[in-house]
């Protein structure tokens, strides 16, 4: 900004409410989510000692984030479901949108930038320049944590929100992939603070089974959280939290959004994977600890959960993994 941040927020302060009341017209769950993600990151600012002009400048971009999506066809925008490949590509435009829209005023130059950039990724791989690491604007990367926590926190109409437990093991899991590691930190340690604001998971409506079921499905998805590296299987599973395997398999996945037995197979995966990064261990012992007795359908498994060989990633950065329901951001 061309003056300090603080010194010119009363003079925009009405414009910023006029462009969120326009959101919220257009769609009343984006305006919301841009409150929330306001408010978390009021909280890592001052959890990563940012200057009241830095934090100031952060706050209004975190309130006009996604302003770039007024711009997108309501038929994308509103849809009651997960978006096909090419509304992806749609919906992924928002924020050069927003950044358009935003530096046509002169204040808000570095709102602006921020705002651009705040779907990058650290490893490189978000968009729309493909930033990595350092060369992400640091605001672009607050909101980006901030931006995910409320994305998975939040019911939509094909999904349930996650619990806190299950938003938390994805941002650490994706500290340093997704994430810059230091932000990560410091939403770790300020993890109540920022998700006491959700109510609890609500019970999705269904016939099939009762709140003890639900429940207890509950209590077996916590329990993998915590144990990913053993080799529990679905049906030791379920006898420990006194469940059939059916109606495990039923509250998993309306709970969740994703079948048990592919969900207990990411996590033999992401075990593997940190396996791999971080030992000389041969693939064969690898495979066994995650609970392949033939390595050959170990690596094929490997292969469709990551993108590549387990013997690649040794050598060089697994390509993007496809898009999962479980990581999305608004």
């Amino acid at each position: 900004m061309t003056e300090p941040a603080a010194a010119s927020l009363l003079e925009y302060h009405d414009l910023i409410q006029s462009i969120i009341a326009a959101l919220d017209a257009r769609d009343a769950y984006t305006a919301q989510h841009s409150d929330r993600v306001a408010d978390m990151v009021l909280v890592l600012a001052h959890a990563l000692h940012l200057s009241e002009d830095e934090t100031t400048t952060l706050h209004i971009a975190a309130h006009l984030h996604d302003i770039g999506k007024i711009a997108v066809p309501d038929t994308v925008l509103r849809k009651a479901g997960p978006l096909t490949d090419t509304e992806w590509e749609e919906m992924r435009r928002h924020p050069m949108t927003g950044y358009e829209i935003l530096r046509k005023v002169g204040q808000f130059q570095q709102v602006a930038v921020i705002v651009r950039h705040h779907h990058e990724r650290w490893d490189g791989r978000g968009y729309p320049d493909k930033l990595a690491g350092a060369a992400i604007p640091p605001g672009a990367r607050i909101i980006a944590v901030a931006d995910s926590i409320d994305a998975m926190m939040s019911s939509r109409s094909y999904r349930p929100a996650m619990t806190a437990s299950v938003c938390r093991h994805e941002i650490e899991k994706n500290r340093g992939v997704m994430y810059d590691p230091q932000v990560v930190t410091a939403a770790l340690a300020h993890w109540d603070e920022l998700v006491g604001r959700y109510s609890k998971l609500e019970t999705p409506p269904t016939p099939y089974f009762d709140r003890l079921q639900l429940e207890h499905t509950r209590q077996a998805h916590d329990y993998l959280l915590v144990n990913q590296g053993s080799r529990i299987t679905l049906a030791e599973l379920a006898a420990r939290f006194h469940l059939s395997q059916s109606s495990l398999k039923i509250c998993f996945k309306a709970l969740y959004g994703v079948p048990v037995a592919s969900y207990l197979r990411g996590l033999r995966m992401d075990t593997a994977a940190n396996l791999l990064r971080s030992s000389n261990l041969p693939v064969a012992e690898i495979a066994h600890r995650v609970g392949y007795e033939d390595p050959s359908r170990f690596a094929a498994a490997f292969r469709r959960h990551t993108g590549c060989r387990p013997t690649e990633l040794r050598r060089v950065p697994c390509p993007t993994p496809p898009k999962s329901e479980g990581n999305a951001s608004a």
